[in-house]
């Protein structure tokens, strides 16, 4: 017995079954009426179900009541309850400091008890040894906390205490995947899960589902994900326990996020935020502050972005302070980087690591090796690169490997420290440094993938070494050499869905089409990549792509005549160095969108099968002013090259002297757009406009009437459509970030 002499009531306690406990103890208190012992046991158990509710103040003042009536009567086993009670609510509101010392006080208390069993107290020495080793994971004391783990789970295999088994097994799961050990961290928390399982603890189900599903999102199996976010967020509707909730839509909103739904990413952060404000849990909603930054940074919303890093520097509670503003500093530096602010980054980042090396933290935290003392070097060094701070870049490279060493079980560190030595190499100008460099980029290529993001990076690094001798040489074998590893490139970015990276590696490619004079190939291509930045809201990429399409029609007859002349390889890089082709992937410089990037011409809806002209509208008089002469001349490019205008079409725009045609192909529609200038916000209008037209249900049934019949739409439908297209070629003249 480890609470009550009552077997029922005592069993329900240890296996966390706190409601039907609490029920059994009212139906002992109508009949019998409660001791002062079963009072103290009743206020533990509320404490409880206040912890797996959420509503961690209140369940820290119920503790707080238990504990000063423990006192009063002396009653030194309760009063260490009490205390476990407490720290399990404050660690949620984290307090560390005070947890810390109300453990050191249920220690104490613990060691000043002669009269209790022993397997009572060996019961509760192991709850206090994995409290401390939640705090200690808290403080990102990976070590120690993994000790104090490894303690309560011995003590609590003795004692066959297999529901305090489920919470050691899932907390050493938690940890080793904090420094990257999947496989222990998956062992751990799968038999956390059968345990679970087995006694229908639904807590230690979701948490543990959690964390089986953040593995699983790191090994980029969002199947899997999906179903382990989704069955922890059921349980926790249907059990009311909104802290997991909480965390349920977190890595939801991470599933959502890698493939490319922003949308529906934001929602889920937006769910988590909500329920954090609840909870009470600073912690958590400067996390869900953050996750919404990360939204706008994939989208390219940098500004947007800075807001919520800064919301989460500015959300972080008391005791976390020393701690977390380090990781939301590494961030926000980050993104004063790529926005050009380079002093401004590398104060933040300096910050950050002053207070990541006075904390010792080189670990994860929010299952993201992004925000971790080697990442914010990573990024110092890219940024002092970048902008030729190149004094203590050794100084930066010599710590990060210090850590390396530090943390051997990190081969994420490991694997970084040696990427960061090949970048510096790399950077020099003399040519032994960069093929030294080249060496570690393909030794870490060919290495078994344990961060995609490392692994990705050495890849890029090593394609742009290799296009530095492809520079020197004109060799035809490193252009192919380049090919290869684009393609690698390409498989990772399509089965991690990495759409950033898979939009600038289609850039790339087509950069290699064009050396290789393959101008339709080039445009395929752009029109991938412009395909999967548009779906996936990557608003910046998608400006770039569609800037360097244009800049391949408006020189279309440069390239023409490149073609024809047959210029050899070396020539034709000679000619490009300082074009189109050799732009640095993936760190683009950030620049502002156009503004009045596009001047409409005229519009026209087409008849996808035939070219018949259903509808069309003249922004402005031009030499082709007869509605049905531009749509022959549309229809004519449609037979001429069907690709342009299927769904998956190799190319999306045509270039007619000073005028730009875009199109569009919905439900045997065609949509034309005819105008000058930039065709990035031209693109965006006129995807606006057919959303429109297509959720009209009048305007859709009008043009699918005169499609099938070959009769003129009303001209009702004539006048709502003239009234959408000024909404979207005419009020809305800017784009904006």
């Amino acid at each position: 017995m480890y609470f009550s002499k009552n077997k029922q009531l005592d069993h329900k306690i240890i296996y966390g079954e706190f409601k039907p406990a609490l029920k059994l103890l009212n139906s002992i208190e109508e009949k019998n009426g409660l001791s002062e012992n079963e009072i103290l046991i009743k206020k533990y158990i509320q404490s409880f179900i206040c912890l797996n509710k959420g509503d961690f103040k209140k369940g820290y003042e119920i503790a707080q009541e238990m504990m000063e009536n423990a006192q009063e009567g002396f009653n030194l086993i309760r009063e260490i309850d009490a205390i476990i009670a407490k720290v399990e609510n404050n660690v949620q509101l984290n307090h560390i400091n005070e947890c810390l010392d109300l453990i050191s006080q249920g220690e104490l208390l613990l060691n000043n008890i002669d009269y209790m069993p022993l397997v009572q107290i060996k019961y509760r020495e192991a709850y206090l040894f994995y409290l401390k080793g939640r705090l200690y994971q808290e403080m990102h004391k990976v070590h120690e906390s993994i000790q104090y783990f490894k303690k309560a789970y011995k003590i609590r295999l003795d004692l066959k205490d297999n529901y305090g088994l489920i919470w050691a097994l899932l907390s050493l799961g938690a940890l080793t995947f904090s420094v990257g050990d999947f496989y222990s961290s998956q062992k751990y928390s799968q038999e956390s899960l059968d345990l679970s399982k087995k006694y229908n603890n639904d807590i230690g189900i979701v948490w543990n589902s959690l964390n089986l599903g953040w593995i699983k999102f790191h090994k980029r199996d969002l199947e899997s994900t999906f179903n382990y976010a989704n069955k922890a967020l059921n349980i926790s509707e249907k059990g009311d326990y909104r802290h997991c909730q909480s965390h349920s839509y977190n890595l939801m909103g991470y599933y959502h996020l890698i493939k490319g739904e922003s949308k529906e990413a934001l929602d889920s952060f937006k769910n988590s935020l909500e329920l954090n404000i609840i909870t009470g849990s600073n912690t958590n909603v400067a996390q869900a502050y953050f996750s919404m930054g990360e939204v706008y940074d994939q989208k390219g919303q940098l500004k947007k972005s800075l807001e919520y890093y800064t919301k989460s520097l500015n959300t972080i509670g008391i005791d976390d302070k020393a701690r977390l503003r380090s990781l939301y500093l590494s961030a926000i530096g980050k993104i004063y980087g790529e926005l050009g602010d380079y002093s401004t980054a590398k104060k933040n980042l300096l910050e950050a690591l002053e207070l990541l090396h006075k904390e010792e933290m080189f670990i994860l935290r929010f299952h993201r090796f992004s925000i971790s003392i080697a990442k914010t070097y990573y990024y110092l060094i890219h940024l002092s690169i970048e902008n030729n701070d190149l004094g203590d870049l050794d100084e930066y490279l010599e710590k990060l490997h210090g850590i390396s060493l530090k943390n051997p079980e990190s081969k994420q560190i490991d694997q970084l420290y040696r990427l960061d030595k090949a970048i510096i190499l790399n950077s020099k100008e003399r040519l032994r440094d960069k093929m030294q460099a080249a060496i570690i980029f393909e030794e870490i290529s060919k290495e078994n993938i344990i961060d995609h993001e490392i692994t990705v990076e050495a890849m890029v690094n090593l394609c742009e070494v290799l296009i530095f001798e492809l520079e020197l040489t004109g060799d035809i074998t490193i252009l192919k050499e380049i090919e290869k590893l684009s393609d690698k490139i390409l498989n990772i970015a399509q089965t991690q869905y990495l759409y950033n990276l898979l939009t600038e590696t289609y850039i790339l490619k087509a950069k290699i089409s064009l050396i290789k004079l393959e101008i339709d190939e080039a445009r395929m291509l752009l029109t991938k990549a412009q395909k999967i930045a548009n779906e996936h809201d990557l608003n910046l990429l998608a400006n770039k792509i569609s800037n360097e399409h244009d800049s391949i029609l408006a020189n279309i007859d440069i390239w023409e005549e490149r073609i024809a002349k047959n210029i050899p390889l070396q020539e034709r890089i000679n000619e490009s160095k300082h074009e189109f082709l050799f732009s640095k992937m993936i760190r683009s410089k950030i620049e502002d969108l156009p503004i009045d990037a596009d001047i409409p011409i005229y519009l026209v809806i087409l008849r996808i099968i035939d070219g018949h002209c259903l509808y069309s509208k003249s922004f402005e008089d031009i030499p082709l002013t007869d509605g049905d002469l531009i749509a022959g001349f549309i229809s004519a490019i449609n037979m001429f090259g069907k690709e342009a205008f299927s769904s998956t079409g190799s190319i999306d725009r045509i270039r007619h002297g000073e005028y730009l045609i875009i199109f569009q192909s919905k439900n045997n529609f065609l949509f034309g757009y005819v105008f000058k200038g930039q065709s990035y916000s031209a693109m965006s209008k006129l995807e606006e406009l057919v959303i429109n037209i297509l959720n009209s249900k009048t305007i859709f049934k009008d043009l699918k009437i005169s499609a099938n019949n070959y009769t003129e739409i009303s001209y009702k439908t004539r006048l709502e459509i003239d009234n959408l297209c000024d909404q979207s070629f005419l009020k809305n003249r800017t784009i904006k970030e």
